[in-house]
């Protein structure tokens, strides 16, 4: 059985652990039901489709300033 990888890029409305989603891709393919839906409901529902997080980074427009964070899951 292979590992598969996918990658989630995301940004949030708000901060802490139930921020809202304010657009979301999967594979760069924008997601948009899940706009305005808590970060944590996502995790929930990686997590029953059995993909598991494995790393987090945030996504940078230069120095100091960031506008998104990409989730790496694994299979």
């Amino acid at each position: 059985m292979s590992t598969k990888y996918r990658s989630v890029v995301y940004a949030w409305k708000g901060r802490g652990w139930t921020q809202e989603i304010k657009w979301l891709r999967i594979e760069g393919e924008e997601r948009p039901e899940w706009k305005d839906q808590l970060w944590v409901n996502f995790l929930t529902h990686m997590a029953q489709e059995k993909w598991e997080l494995v790393s987090t980074a945030p996504l940078g427009g230069g120095e100091g300033s960031v506008y998104g964070i990409v989730a790496y899951f694994r299979q």
